[in-house]
């Protein structure tokens, strides 16, 4: 998988993550990705704070997705093939690339014109799980708009939607 698809990815999650949070759209009750826990994370974990705050919302994220979901032969934006997982880890490490994620959440607004922005002209509507198709990664760009989209509709309609691809890896 491509670099740019990786980082757009590794984006639309970061951005997915910090809107769900209890202080944004609260459909999990995490605010691992607020300032104030960075800096906590920086006391205690001083060159991977960052990475932490991912793994963490990444975590509560996927908890929330899997109970709407279920687990089994599907995949989410936060439970993804291991390949894809650590490519996504590579990113979060990236100092430069972390600090670009950061500046995506520095306010909800901010977010969703981020969310927009990755959305495209994607249209993708529904609450609840919503099945994008199988997963392909010569499709991966257009998939992310979609997710993208789905993520947007909900957030700005008050609505809890689940994008997920059905497949095996």
């Amino acid at each position: 998988m491509n670099k740019e698809i990786v980082n757009k990815l590794a984006l639309l999650r970061y951005v997915v993550g910090y809107l769900g949070e209890k202080n944004q759209y609260s459909w999990w009750l995490s605010n691992f990705l607020n300032p104030s826990t960075k800096k906590m994370l920086e006391f205690t974990f001083p060159r991977t704070a960052a990475l932490a705050q991912y793994e963490a919302v990444s975590a509560a994220a996927a908890k929330i997705h899997d109970e709407a979901i279920g687990v089994g032969k599907s995949f989410h934006l936060f439970r993804l093939p291991e390949f894809i997982e650590k490519a996504l880890v590579s990113v979060i490490q990236d100092t430069s690339n972390s600090s670009s994620l950061e500046s995506s959440i520095e306010s909800k607004e901010l977010a969703l014109n981020t969310l927009s922005d990755l959305a495209g002209s994607a249209s993708l509507n529904g609450e609840g799980p919503i099945n994008i198709g199988q997963i392909d990664d010569t499709q991966m760009e257009q998939f992310i708009a979609q997710i993208a989209s789905a993520y947007v509709q909900a957030f700005n309609d008050s609505k809890k939607a689940f994008p997920y691809f059905k497949g095996e890896y």
